[in-house]
């Protein structure tokens, strides 16, 4: 198999669609740095089902779209198509052309393709299987794979030969075993933890039944004691109502009074009220006049006082300016004359400064002349000492080349009769190896026959337990729906048996005559009419209707119980009673009715319904509506929630309800159990046709592995053969090439030591030369920087001359300028001093007329004070008359509205009182008060009984009415946990044994592959170095597969063992065989090898080359280069260009053609 072509399109920076056409050998792809020729290597990788998108040099598997450049828009897809020659039918195609391409998206979601048929990346490198093709094959060797094996990381050196071993496959099967195990131990400790729970549940169950038991009883007990409490706080309530009454009535008479009073006392403040305002505002106004006066007083003081001060300033600072403008003046005389000194001293300096720039010129055209000659006989020197060098090279080369070629011819004689030899041990290998590979084909073909029949087996298996699963989920679904119902049916039913045995909704005169029954003797109160009527669900609301009051009746033996009854109800008055004597019972004797065959009636009771019902029938319009006997029709309205013979034909209806769930709930257990029985017998059989599978799938798997490692040990015998056939022509040709070339290597050696010496000679000369105009220059050098120095010293003292020149021109022209200021101040201050003098006199006789009014207002301002203090004590005395009156006043009304506030908040005690008991019992408040059953005793001791019963009832804590049932249930769940902790204990052993198996597989695949690359390395080693000798061992051969990989090589003529001692092209030629060890073990129809050449030198580079035409006859070899030797090697050259920034683009050519031309 071959590859033809190699079509990129979107793919990085190749936006256009390009063609790279590959023939036999070698083929170079070359370019400056950035262009695009790596891109081509992660083509190959990404189109063989590479996934990790770091491996190509991103983060996302959508970054291989061309992502756009200066001029181009991005683009949405990328495609990567590789072209095969298939005429071998190395794959399993029926095509002499296979092409396998890919396609991504922005998505990022990849197509594989071969042939354009769509196809999953499991089924292409399924395909690609035992091709030499794949993403665990060698197809790409990258000069980073070299600093992997170079590293002192031993991660990164296995992972080269477990990718070659093809360990990746096992790697992922462990990992996913050993997650699965993990999983599995997770679900075992969480299902211990479950039954742990659920065994202490079914414990505590227990012991919620008898905690619910002891919980009815005391809350019985207490509803007692709280009926007795709540009769005295209601007699309490009422007597403090009364009391309360009786005190508002009095106080709603003499409240008014105390107003009437308050009143007239505020008519008379009031009047006083206004007097003073009169008096208090005459009093402002001379009070007001008065600070008028004083504040002008005050200010005409000010202002003199100002004027005083503002005199005297003004004349200071007159003598300040005149004696200021005297120092201006001289100071002005003193900087004309500096500034005169300092123009003279600035005129010399500039002639000194002149005279040194006319020399400093001269001195640097001088030095100018001199570099021009050292920068001429300076190049002429490298020029002799360039071509002696080149001349030295030539002899080194030619030197080494001699001696390499005679070793070479050496080793050529040497590898000349071993290659004989290693072909006629490898066509004895090759008979056996064939017998071997044709057994173990025989023996896969079996083992996948067998599974496929048991995978069969376990689908079978697999979907049988889906559905005894699918069967118990239903029933265990359908008895949850059950037992709730049941839950339900239940809670009603005695809830309504509690309701009957109560007698809840009974008139309190019937409650009270049954709670006093023993009084009258046994046997003389049978009991409530209710309890011995029957009716369907459907007529108890007509019974109810026609029977109504009647319901309320009680039964009784005869007549004389009737009169002692009569004595009892006129003692106690409890209410309207209707008794039914059943001697002599009712009278009249022939009762009809279409009632009477739906209402039922037991024993003594019977006569008394039928003579009730008597005449009573339903009336047909409406259906509802009673006929009474007197033919009246009567339209009843809607009943209560639930009357005693509908309570009691719902009870009935319960029960049969009842027994009929727990019926179908018998049924539901017995069938959930046969449903667990299937499943386990169904997870059984399950679980023994997946061992069955695996197990014969392992073993299918090793039948497999064997039956490639055959095929491939046999593959690699013949290319042996053939690779040891051609071996010996080459090297016969070799050697026939190595002699004529080593005597043409001796005479050009002669000629070129011959030009050295004459070059040598001439170099002295120059070099002397040279010495004398250097130094000529140094001399021409220090004499301009001494006239450089002369120069800045003279313009140094220029500036400072001219500056001090500058400093004084302007101080003389500031202190001119101050005199003239100081001058117009001293004029405008003589101005300022008259104008003050004439305001001052104006403002003395001001101030005295001020004065004289200031007296005669405060002489006013004294009286208008005397009339005020007469109205303030006035309207003292009304103050405290009305204090008096409104304390009066507002007692009564504070009193008034305790009171009210205290009959409100009894009324409303009243009223918690009973919806708290109505919250905590369901009963109303009168309910409670007729409770026959309640409890005797001081409040006291009541209420400390109901404290302590509350206080029992609350350490109980929370109560399940549901125990028993919960009970059940938690015992059958328990049952199940402990089947499922046995089926994942089962589980678990079997993941522990595929784990292990695993661990054998890889191990054997691991050592085989070690092996051979270990045996290519040490013969790769021979033909790179000519000779020397390396090993790579495992540190710890007891762990192949976590053991440390160890590397030796000793080149020929060195003592070195560890390669980090090797020189860095040693190193990389070191790294270079054992890639192509590990390349041959699995080798592919072709190998990208990107960059790998960047460390060699030019004669490691010659063995490189010697290398890809030793195995280019099998293998297609796509070399990304910068060395022109292995270009010039190359069948073939690509050149990969950046024309438009961004955009790479191929231009080829066939060097085999050019040369042939």
């Amino acid at each position: 198999m071959k590859l033809r072509r190699l079509e990129l399109s979107g793919f990085k920076s190749f936006a256009d669609p390009v063609e790279v056409v590959i023939q036999d050998g070698v083929t170079a792809i070359i370019g400056p740095n950035g262009c695009g020729k790596s891109n081509v290597s992660d083509a190959v990788r990404w189109v063989l089902g590479e996934h990790n998108p770091r491996v190509l040099r991103g983060a996302r598997m959508e970054e291989v779209i061309f992502q756009g450049a200066a001029e181009r828009r991005a683009l949405n897809v990328a495609e990567v198509n590789l072209v095969f020659d298939n005429s071998d039918r190395t794959l399993n195609l029926d095509f002499q052309e296979v092409v396998v391409s890919r396609r991504v998206s922005r998505s990022g979601e990849s197509e594989y393709f071969i042939n354009t048929a769509p196809v999953t990346r499991r089924e292409l490198l399924a395909k690609l299987a035992g091709t030499g093709l794949g993403t665990d094959q060698g197809v790409v060797i990258e000069s980073r794979m070299v600093d992997a094996l170079l590293s002192d990381r031993p991660d990164d050196r296995r992972a080269l030969f477990e990718e070659a071993a093809g360990l990746g496959l096992y790697r992922d099967r462990k990992r996913s075993t050993e997650r699965r195990l993990e999983e599995t131990a997770l679900d075992l400790t969480q299902v211990e933890n479950l039954i742990a729970e659920v065994q202490t549940r079914v414990r505590s169950l227990a012991r919620q039944k008898k905690k619910a038991e002891r919980h009815g009883e005391m809350l019985a007990q207490r509803y007692r004691v709280v009926a007795g409490l709540t009769r005295h706080d209601l007699a309490a309530l009422d007597q403090a109502l009364a009391l309360l009454r009786e005190r508002q009535d009095a106080l709603a008479l003499d409240i008014p009074a105390a107003r009437q009073a308050l009143a007239d006392a505020e008519r008379a403040r009031h009047l006083v009220v206004e007097m003073r305002a009169g008096a208090e505002a005459q009093r402002a106004e001379v009070e007001r006049r008065v600070g008028e006066a004083r504040v002008a007083v005050t200010t005409l003081e000010g202002d003199l006082n100002l004027s005083a001060e503002r005199t005297h300033n003004a004349t200071e600072r007159r003598a300040r300016a005149l004696a200021e403008r005297a120092e201006a003046h001289d100071a002005a005389v003193r900087a004309e004359r500096e500034r005169e000194a300092a123009a003279t001293e600035r005129a010399s300096a500039e002639r000194d400064r002149q005279a040194v720039q006319i020399e400093l010129g001269l001195r640097s055209q001088a030095e100018g002349v001199t570099r021009e000659t050292l920068a001429r006989k300076r190049a002429e020197l490298r020029a002799f000492e360039e071509q002696l060098q080149h001349q030295a090279e030539e002899v080194r080369r030619l030197d080494g080349e001699r001696q390499a070629l005679e070793r070479e011819l050496a080793d050529l004689r040497e590898e000349l009769a071993g290659a004989e030899a290693q072909r006629a041990s490898l066509a004895r290998d090759r008979e056996v190896e064939s017998g071997r590979e044709a057994e173990l084909a025989l023996r896969h073909a079996a083992l996948a026959e067998r599974l496929v029949a048991l995978a069969l087996e376990a689908d079978r298996a697999r979907h049988a337990l889906s559905e005894a699963r699918e069967h118990e989920a239903r029933l265990r679904a359908d008895r949850r729906a059950t037992e709730e119902a049941l839950a339900q049916t239940v809670a009603r039913r005695d809830a309504l048996v509690q309701l009957e045995r109560d007698h809840v909704g009974l008139a309190p005169a019937a409650a009270a005559l049954l709670g006093a029954r023993e009084r009258f003797g046994e046997g003389a109160i049978i009991g409530p009419l209710t309890d011995f009527v029957r009716a369907r669900r459907e007529d108890a609301a007509q019974a109810e209707h026609v029977l109504g009051e009647w319901l309320q009746a009680v039964l009784v033996r005869d007549l004389a119980v009737c009169d002692a009854i009569n004595a009892w109800h006129r003692e106690t008055s409890p209410g309207p009673l209707l008794l039914l004597p059943i001697e002599p019972g009712p009278s009249g004797g022939n009762w009809f009715g279409d009632l009477l065959n739906r209402v039922s009636a037991e024993g003594a009771a019977q006569r008394w319904v039928s003579a009730l019902l008597a005449g009573s029938r339903t009336f047909a319009p409406t259906g509802d509506a009673i006929v009474r006997p007197n033919g009246a029709v009567f339209l009843p309205g809607p009943l209560g929630s639930s009357g005693p013979l509908r309570r009691r034909a719902e009870l009935e209806a319960l029960s049969d309800d009842a027994q009929r769930l727990q019926a179908a709930l018998d049924e539901q257990d017995r069938q959930q159990n046969q449903a667990l029985d299937a499943l386990a017998r169904a997870e059984r059989e399950a679980s023994q046709a997946e061992t069955a599978v695996e197990a014969t799938r392992a073993q299918e798997r090793v039948a497999a592995g064997e039956a490639d490692d055959a095929r491939r040990r046999l593959a690699n015998i013949d290319r042996d053969i053939e690779v040891e056939v051609g071996q010996v022509t080459r090297l016969a040709d070799r050697l026939r090439t190595v002699e004529q070339r080593l005597a043409a290597v001796n005479t050009g050696l002669s000629t070129a030591e011959l030009e050295r010496i004459r070059l040598d000679s001439r170099l002295g000369k120059a070099r002397a030369r040279l010495t004398e105009i250097e130094n000529e220059q140094q001399a021409a050098v220090e004499r301009r920087v001494h006239w450089q120095v002369e120069d800045a010293q003279v313009d140094a003292r220029f500036k400072a001359v001219r500056e001090r020149e500058e400093r004084a021109a302007a101080a003389a022209a500031e202190q001119r300028s101050r005199d003239q200021a100081l001058t117009d101040e001293a004029a405008r201050l003589e101005a300022e001093l008259a104008a003050l003098e004439q305001q001052r006199a104006a403002w003395t006789e001001q101030l005295a007329e001020r004065r004289a009014s200031l007296a005669e207002l405060e002489r006013a301002q004294v009286a208008a004070g005397g009339s005020v203090a007469e109205a303030e004590r006035a309207i003292t005395t009304g103050e405290e008359r009305l204090t008096e009156l409104r304390a009066r006043v507002e007692a009564c009304t504070e009193e008034s509205h305790r009171g009210e506030l205290s009959l409100s908040e009894l009324a409303g005690s009243r009223r918690v009182m009973g919806e708290r008991l109505a919250a905590e019992w369901g009963k109303s408040l009168d309910d409670i008060l007729a409770e026959p059953a309640a409890a005797d005793g001081p409040a006291d001791l009541l209420r400390a009984q109901a404290d302590e019963l509350k206080t029992h009832i609350e350490e109980l804590g929370p109560i399940n009415p549901l125990a028993v049932e919960e009970h059940d249930d938690e015992a059958r769940r328990l049952h199940h946990l402990l089947t499922q902790r046995d089926d994942i204990a089962t589980a678990k052993g079997s993941l522990l044994q595929s784990v292990r198996e695993l661990d054998v597989v890889a191990r054997e695949r691991f050592l085989g592959t070690f092996a051979a690359a270990r045996e290519n390395f040490q013969r790769v080693f021979q033909t790179l170095f000519g000779g020397g000798s390396c090993d790579v061992f495992l540190v710890d051969e007891t762990d192949p597969l976590e053991s440390e990989i160890e590397i030796v090589a000793k080149p020929r003529g060195k003592r070195t063992e560890r390669i980090h001692l090797l020189s860095a092209g040693e190193r990389s030629l070191v790294a270079l065989s054992l890639l192509f060890g590990i390349y041959l073990t699995k080798p592919s129809p072709f190998c990208v090898l990107d960059e790998v050449d960047a460390p060699l030198d030019d004669a490691n580079i010659g063995r490189f080359t010697r290398l890809l035409d030793e195995f280019k006859a099998n293998t297609q070899f796509i070399v990304i280069t910068h060395n022109p030797r292995t270009m010039a090697a190359s069948d073939a050259v690509y050149g990969v260009t950046m024309q438009e920034p961004g955009v790479s683009s191929v231009v080829s050519v066939r060097l085999d053609e050019i040369r042939a031309a």
